[in-house]
């Protein structure tokens, strides 16, 4: 499988039973969707379609290695520290860009990636309270 980001082969991470690839060009990660809710709602967190977050039409994205169609940008987090992920409309796989240098394992992964959702659904409170 190809990376959506530079077109470098990815590799599997070695570690769970989890779909789970990683560029080891620009660092991207690609994980399956039902992983992902796997993965959030074992670590306390809300499944992927409760986290919100807004498409972002303008994005060029590429094309999910999958299944070839034009992944979706996905934005969210706070407006001091904006985050986004790829998400295909059709498997529903997500890739990660490049905020994952240091995953060199799926322990080491899957803890970025808890630490990425847990940014990305940070509300922040309201002053109007």
């Amino acid at each position: 499988m190809n990376c959506p980001a530079c077109n470098v082969e990815m590799a599997d991470l070695e570690g769970d039973e989890l779909t789970l690839r990683k560029c080891g060009d620009c660092g991207g990660l690609w994980i399956d969707v039902a992983d992902l809710n796997r993965v959030l709602l074992h670590n306390n967190l809300p499944g992927l379609e409760s986290l919100g977050g807004k498409v972002d039409a303008e994005a060029l994205t590429g094309q999910c290695p999958e299944c070839q169609v034009d992944l979706v940008r996905i934005t969210g987090g706070d407006r001091n520290h904006p985050l986004s992920y790829d998400s295909c409309e059709s498997c529903g796989g997500i890739f990660l860009e490049s905020e994952f240098q240091d995953a060199t394992d799926t322990r080491i992964a899957i803890q970025e990636i808890v630490d990425f959702f847990k940014a990305f659904s940070a509300k922040k409170k309201s002053a109007a309270g």
